[in-house]
């Protein structure tokens, strides 16, 4: 039987994902706010490198997803036995929801932006 349990430690992990997914809001936040509604039409949006955006949403979703998800894998006779448990926490599935929301804003922005724009759609 092979088991990979989750974290204990759930306001640790939910605080790591929230703080890593932070320069990824505020990066689409003031884009939405200066370029779709105006509001921010004197300010510079402060320029952030992808890898900190993608990598930080990206250890986000794996820090909470490990603190969330319980895996079980047994074996009996020919048969795999795989049970996945969720331990309802709160802030870990906040975390979580809250890191998959804006990746799929951000992989949304990068293809309409790059794959849209290249073919002049």
């Amino acid at each position: 039987m092979i088991q990979i349990t989750s974290a204990k430690n759930h306001r640790i992990t939910a605080a790591l994902g929230i703080a890593a997914t932070l320069p990824l809001v505020f990066f689409v936040t003031s884009n939405v706010l200066k370029y779709e509604l105006g509001l921010l039409s004197e300010w510079q949006v402060p320029l952030i490198h992808p890898a900190i955006l993608i990598g930080g949403v990206l250890v986000a979703i794996i820090v909470n997803a490990w603190s969330i998800f319980d895996i079980v894998v047994s074996r009996s006779g020919r048969k795999l036995n795989i049970a996945i448990e969720i331990t309802a926490n709160a802030w870990n599935l906040t975390a979580l929801i809250l890191a998959c929301v804006f990746f799929a804003v951000m992989i949304m922005y990068l293809f309409v932006e790059n794959v849209l724009g290249a073919i002049g759609a």
